[in-house]
């Protein structure tokens, strides 16, 4: 009993019939619930640190990073980490609910401590990219900003340095060994084992019994150990989830330490990642326990409110208008305003789609830092030069080639940040690229579908005579130079449109300014381009 009543005062374990004393490091009054729910971006950066600005200006004096994510980006997910180790408050822990993959572990571990839902999952954070297998050197690279972050934490938050690279490393091998005397439990590795015992080490991945508790927080079975006290029902013979662990940072063993270490199993093997349930993360001392809900979540911390900052609509909105399939759309829709805007000028709402549509995907990152102004420098350039091409000097086509690649790359380079250099900077850009050369080719499908359906492919066949005046012979004699010959624009030239010569209904194109319909025009240059002027 009187075990019982130290191991509640300690670590706040409820009680029935007894009231829940709380650490007074966790105590708080006020806690802030910060979810993180689906992929890492720069978008999910931007978010966080608002929220845990608002969470300050609520008065919280704990937040709870709550995390169910597959992963993400790595440059957001190192921001991320350090929002919360400076804007934070020191009272934050991570709630793995349900999973917290990859990034969500990397963000877990920044945390003062975690906890999981009853069926949580964590781990498995080895970059990865959509362009194929990454070299060795350039794995290297990516991999050591985030074992970097990996071990930092574990020596901030005394977790084990070997254990939280097995999240990131393909290739770490860790076996457990408990102190036959004390019950202290450590990870080794390979080397480690064969210089303590002189021998290659039975690979065998050990089983973890899964801890039972009917309390509405279950401590883990770790700290109950230290506290010297069995779960009741569980043997300590051979089950790891009851073992205390020695400090992170450890001199290492020799073979003077045999007879001092049993042979647990092996943790992790070389062909896996590191993954936990719950009772593996407690057991392993990354996690402190499980908590299943808000209510729990409260009495945890003893408060008096419990808040939630969800994400703003504004922000879901940045989110929804950056993914892949929205961009993507309001690209074509960008290329078929301006395209139908061109072949029929009319009342002008094509135009106003257009610079809706390109105000959107500028827009949009430029809201949450991803575009700079290089980034709209050449998309305004590009549209210049191709606005050149039409008007100023048609069919030379340099001008048009230029401003569309300069079109291409700005709208590429307002969704990509970081460095070039970098994996994961590179496929931002094949990404970006693919997403908008496939914007731009359902853009030009729609606007040739839509003009032939409402009265000819007036952009697609401006600059191509489609009719040939005094062509007598079946073709076989030229048609008559028509420079000089005077007609009336059918249709506005902006710069495009139809023209009629002679009794004949020919497409066009102005030399200088654009010219309304029922304008006298008079032909300036004749052959596979059909210019005209006012007359």
């Amino acid at each position: 009993m009187m075990l019982r009543l130290i191991l509640i005062a300690l670590l706040g374990l409820p009680a029935s019939g007894a009231p829940t004393t709380i650490p007074p490091a966790r105590k708080a009054t006020t806690v802030a619930v910060i979810p993180i729910r689906g992929p890492i971006d720069a978008i999910t950066r931007a978010s966080v640190e608002q929220r845990l600005a608002m969470a300050a200006d609520r008065g919280a004096d704990a937040v709870v990073i709550e995390l169910d994510t597959p992963g993400g980006e790595l440059l957001a997910t190192l921001e991320i980490t350090h929002l919360i180790r400076t804007q934070a408050p020191a009272n934050t822990i991570a709630w793995v609910n349900p999973f917290a993959f990859s990034a969500g572990t990397i963000i877990a571990l920044s945390a003062r401590q975690i906890v999981t839902a009853p069926d949580a999952m964590m781990g498995d954070a080895a970059p990865i990219t959509s362009l194929g297998p990454i070299p060795a050197t350039e794995r290297a690279k990516i991999e050591s900003p985030l074992l970097t972050e990996v071990i930092d934490e574990a020596r901030r938050h005394h977790y084990d340095e070997r254990l939280v690279q097995a999240f990131v490393s393909v290739g770490i091998e860790l076996w457990l060994l408990r102190d036959g005397s004390t019950g202290e439990v450590v990870f080794v590795d390979r080397d480690e084992y064969k210089t303590i015992y002189g021998e290659e080490p039975a690979e065998s991945l050990t089983s973890i019994t899964p801890p039972k508790s009917d309390e509405p927080f279950q401590v883990s079975p770790l700290l109950t150990m230290l506290a010297g006290l069995q779960p009741q029902g569980q043997a300590i013979e051979n089950d790891i989830a009851t073992e205390p662990l020695l400090p992170s940072i450890r001199s290492p063993l020799s073979a003077r330490d045999a007879n001092r270490f049993e042979v647990l199993g092996q943790v992790v093997s070389s062909d896996r990642l590191l993954t936990l349930k719950p009772w593996q993360a407690e057991a392993y001392g990354l996690s402190i326990g499980t908590i299943a809900n808000d209510a729990e979540l409260q009495a945890f911390f003893g408060a008096d409110q419990l808040i939630r900052i969800e994400p703003t609509w504004s922000e879901s909105l940045v989110q929804l208008l950056m993914s892949w399939p929205v961009r993507m759309a309001f690209i074509a829709v960008f290329v078929v305003c301006i395209l139908i805007e061109m072949a029929l000028p009319g009342t002008g709402w094509f135009g106003v789609g257009a610079v809706v549509a390109l105000l959107v995907l500028l827009g949009t990152p430029m809201l949450i830092g991803l575009a700079s102004w290089w980034d709209v420098a050449a998309v305004f350039a590009g549209l210049l030069l191709i606005g050149v091409e039409i008007l100023v000097l048609p069919g030379t086509l340099i001008a048009g080639m230029v401003g569309a690649l300069l079109l291409l790359l700005g709208l590429v380079g307002s969704a990509v940040s970081g460095d070039l250099a970098s994996t994961a900077t590179q496929e931002q850009a094949v990404r970006g690229g693919l997403i908008v050369l496939i914007g731009f080719g359902i853009g030009c499908a729609l606007a040739w579908m839509v003009v032939k359906r409402l009265g000819g492919m007036t952009a697609g066949r401006g600059v191509i005579l489609t009719a040939t005046v005094g062509d007598e012979n079946n073709g076989h004699r030229a048609a008559p130079s028509r420079i000089g010959c005077t007609g009336i624009a059918r249709t506005d030239l902006r710069p495009s449109g139809c023209v009629d010569i002679d009794g004949h209904t020919l497409d066009a194109v102005c030399s200088g300014r654009w010219i309304e319909a029922g304008t006298s025009v008079r032909v300036t240059q004749d052959g596979l381009v059909l210019e005209v002027e006012p007359y």
